[in-house]
């Protein structure tokens, strides 16, 4: 395990050199596969899972941030299962297509390739204006391969610094789902102009989607509310550079939404420095968190809560308001590298917090749970925002993505069940609910494992952490960022393009 707060550079070498940060090229559609062990009855529905996947080899080293996206798909229906992949053919991928490689610049180049990829990106701005590469918006040149949203009997592909992906979506002669990757950048009828997030968090009673959406180079924080039927209202909740590298996540309470502004920072003047990188980690900044009102408008006041130490958040497991306080629960890094080595042996190690924002003085205290390196949390998505008991966080103490699943118990602050994945990684604990339990973690955990030379999906009982059984797949799958669970009720109510 990584030391707490231990940066190791990666001396001339590949972060991502494992090999299951390989890409792989074949699109498959449909393909029946086997069951080893017992897959519950219930567990009907779609598994969806988005990532990067190279179509062409980078010019430098690689990033998990950076080349096209890929879905994958496993469908469960009446006790049979179904693998597909697709390429997500957003405006930009579809240009790389067609034109047989890919010359733009990416995280890679923005987080260790110093004055060469200054170069570069004068070069494409040269390169785009006499119409050698495509005239895109920042937000409309997305590749889109970090999450899923359902919403409004729809999917979208997501990419904090891009519009959402719309998918087309089909269905085969027996009904089940296929994907080719196509649609188109979506804008709600021109209402939307600014990044949405990778992470969306939606109100379950009204079905409107709140997102936290970044420009890092204008240094503007958005607000967007989307409603159903494409409704949306955007204000503006802050602006000041060096801006922070990634509000990836946060929280949505019945009447506030919490997030965190980190110690790690967007400097594009950091290329020239000793850093060669955009990312900047502030460790005289303290991490604090803001709050601001569901209905935020442009020019309202974001309160601020500091705490007493550096951090930078990627995941946050829950959070909720009790006892005159926000209580927030999220791994936590006190220093990360400038080359940004997200789920690789060079990522430092984190600690999961617990961190109390009193409502009345201001005042934060937190108390360190867990001095192990766990990320990528999952919960009960319908009980965000409330009190929850459980949450079921990705062992990566072993350096690459996670080697299992800890549940672990918030009331009483102890662990509550663990599932090994065997040799395999896994990306992400997704929690799918029985469909007519009623018990808090009643359900299953489904994640998708690979080593870069076989992939499996994998169901475990969320309850009592025993596995129940894993679905080979028919070709290896590479590491991926998120996924989602769509029950059979909202898979065939999914809109046909």
């Amino acid at each position: 395990m990584n030391a707490p707060g231990k940066i190791v550079p990666p001396q001339g070498g590949d972060p991502y050199g494992h090999p299951g940060f390989d890409p792989v090229h074949e699109e498959l559609r449909g393909v029946p596969l086997a069951i080893e062990g017992d897959l519950p009855a219930e567990l009907d529905g779609v598994f969806l899972r988005n990532g990067t996947n190279a179509r062409f080899a980078p010019r430098r080293r690689r990033h998990m941030f950076d080349g096209e996206a890929m879905l994958h798909m496993i469908e469960l229906r009446g006790g049979e299962a179904r693998y597909s992949n697709t390429y997500v053919r957003t405006p930009r991928t579809a240009w790389i297509e067609a034109a047989g490689r890919n010359p733009f610049l990416g995280i890679a180049d923005l987080t260790s390739g110093g004055k060469g990829a200054l170069a570069g990106l004068m070069l494409e701005r040269l390169k785009t204006r006499f119409g050698l590469l495509p005239r895109m918006s920042a937000i409309e040149a997305g590749s889109n391969g970090t999450a899923v949203l359902h919403h409004d009997d729809r999917l979208y592909c997501l990419q904090e610094t891009a519009l959402p992906f719309l998918l087309d979506v089909a269905r085969d002669a027996q009904g089940w789902l296929t994907l080719d990757g196509r649609g188109r950048n979506e804008t709600f009828g021109g209402q939307l102009d600014c990044p949405f997030s990778a992470h969306p968090k939606t109100d379950e009673a009204s079905g409107t989607v709140f997102s936290i959406g970044q420009d890092f180079t204008a240094g503007t924080t958005h607000l967007t509310r989307l409603g159903r039927g494409g409704t949306i209202a955007t204000s503006t909740v802050m602006e000041g550079k060096p801006a922070a590298f990634f509000i990836h996540d946060y929280i949505l309470t019945d009447t506030h939404i919490i997030f965190p502004d980190s110690s790690l920072r967007f400097n594009p003047a950091g290329l020239a420095g000793p850093d060669a990188s955009v990312a900047s980690f502030d460790a005289d900044r303290p991490l604090r968190f803001g709050m601001i009102a569901r209905d935020h408008a442009t020019g309202d006041p974001v309160r601020w809560f500091e705490t007493a130490l550096p951090g930078h958040i990627w995941h946050i497991a829950n959070g909720w308001e009790a006892d005159g306080a926000l209580h927030v629960y999220a791994p936590v890094f006190r220093d990360y590298p400038p080359f940004m080595p997200i789920h690789t042996p060079a990522e430092p190690h984190s600690q999961f917090v617990h961190w109390r924002l009193d409502l009345g003085s201001g005042a934060v205290s937190e108390r360190v749970l867990l001095d192990h390196h766990y990320e990528r949390p999952g919960i009960d998505w319908s009980r965000h925002g409330q009190p929850t008991r459980y949450t079921w966080l990705l062992d990566e103490s072993g350096g690459v993505m996670g080697k299992g699943v800890l549940k672990y118990d918030l009331f009483e602050e102890r662990e509550a069940g663990y599932v090994d994945y065997g040799g395999l990684l896994g990306g992400e604990p997704v929690f799918v609910p029985r469909t007519d339990g009623t018990a808090e973690g009643d359900g299953w955990i489904v994640d998708l494992l690979a080593d870069g030379t076989r992939a499996v999906l994998i169901v475990a009982d969320a309850a009592t952490m025993q596995e129940r059984c894993r679905i080979p797949l028919p070709q290896p799958v590479p590491f991926g960022v998120h996924a989602l669970w769509l029950d059979r009720a909202a898979t065939d109510a999914l809109i046909a393009s």
